[in-house]
């Protein structure tokens, strides 16, 4: 099967640089349009207009957390540093904000994805496989594919001993929206852990004070309060809703019917099991490895979050491709692999679309968050893996 995928995918037309690249900026491109261009433009691009109202309500020093229902028709989630990063887009017309917003979010991760160094044709994998998710996020204006490039980008730049930006990846991914702390994994990889430590240290007081530069400090202080407030009382929110809580911990509440049992009782074994491959120190070095740890990481806090939702996964499924492409079981188990693929393709990405059918959306799909399923078989998997596998040489070097 990758044989076969791979004398696809290395066709000139299809990992031809220029056109991956048009692919996903002009994904962005059509999706900024279809909102923005229609009457009632403004009102179905309520992200952006959250994200944008929240650096203006921090210049007037007013709470990021509380309701404004006469400017937008949700809260803001993020922490603080979030409303310098949208600053520069906020400043714009509504319009050209929302477009550079957008398309500055597609272009990190399309470098992000360049940067794990793969060959062009398994990279023209991923940026293929992935449009779809990618649509579904720009649709919302999604932070999620930020979010998703700083984790990789955080592995990228260990891998090449760029320990210092890596570490700025991390720290920011994790003060904007907390899931960027799972690249603290990567420092398992890392050949300078010393300036990898001094440079996390850094970047913590550069970037959580960062906001001090236009409010005062006692409000600064006082938005991290309130946003950990803010998240906690969220968290209890997820558990009802269909359209949150897409995750592993969604489906065993929404399957089981119960609501009420703690989170911890999925998050620790969870948590044992994503730990359990890093006591396997000799295979640290292995690229391949490696991968599988990025795969994991990224499935992991889409997989055991309440506030998992169907744009959170973008990274999900480019984690499910690099598993897919580097995996050491391509040659022992490849029907199951590709029975695994196809499954995520179909029920992780297709669902939301109108290409899946929408008694089975509507009836299955989304009430018993099924998306996350095929997801959570494969990070099973990878943990398997990890954990028993002698991985394979490293791969050649992308040309």
């Amino acid at each position: 099967m990758k044989n076969k995928l791979k004398s696809f995918f290395a066709l000139p037309v299809f990992q031809n640089r220029l056109l991956l690249l048009t692919l996903w900026i002009g994904s962005t491109a059509v999706c900024c349009a279809l909102k923005l261009l229609r009457p009632e433009g403004e009102r179905l691009i309520t992200n952006y207009i959250i994200y944008r109202n929240s650096f203006y309500h921090a210049l007037e020093g007013l709470s990021l957390y509380l309701p404004y229902p006469n400017e937008q028709i949700d809260t803001f989630l993020y922490g603080i540093p979030f409303t310098a990063l949208i600053a520069p887009f906020a400043l714009l017309p509504v319009f050209w904000g929302m477009l550079l917003w957008c398309t500055a979010s597609t272009a990190v991760l399309y470098l992000a994805v360049k940067m794990l160094g793969l060959k062009q044709w398994q990279f023209a994998f991923i940026i293929w496989l992935c449009v779809n998710e990618l649509f579904t996020c720009i649709l919302m204006q999604q932070y999620n594919i930020a979010v998703a490039a700083f984790v990789i980008l955080s592995y990228a730049l260990t891998e090449k001993k760029k320990d210092f930006w890596a570490a700025c990846m991390i720290v920011l991914g994790t003060i904007t929206k907390i899931y960027g702390i799972m690249g603290l994994v990567f420092i398992l990889f890392s050949k300078r852990k010393g300036v990898f430590i001094g440079s996390l240290c850094f970047w913590c007081v550069i970037l959580l004070l960062l906001p001090m530069l236009y409010c005062s400090p006692e409000y600064v202080i006082g938005s991290y309060k309130e946003w950990f407030q803010t998240l906690t009382q969220k968290n209890v929110l997820n558990l009802y809703t269909e359209y949150t809580n897409i995750s592993l911990l969604g489906m065993v509440h929404k399957i089981s019917g119960h609501t009420t049992f703690s989170d911890l009782w999925l998050l620790l074994p969870g948590a044992l099991l994503f730990s359990l491959p890093y006591i396997r120190f000799k295979q640290f070095s292995n690229k391949t490895f490696q991968y599988a740890t990025v795969a994991s990481v990224l499935l992991f806090y889409v997989l055991f979050s309440s506030g998992s939702e169907n744009s959170s996964y973008i990274g999900a499924m480019i984690a499910v491709c690099l598993w897919f492409l580097t995996t050491p079981t391509r040659t022992k188990t490849p029907r199951l692999n590709t029975a695994l693929l196809l499954f995520c393709i179909i029920l992780t990405s297709l669902s939301p679309t109108d290409l899946f059918p929408a008694y089975l959306r509507t009836e299955f799909v989304r009430p018993y968050a099924l998306k996350a399923l095929p997801c959570a078989l494969i990070w099973f998997k990878i943990i398997w893996e990890q954990a028993t596998q002698e991985y394979g040489p490293v791969p050649e070097k992308r040309t």
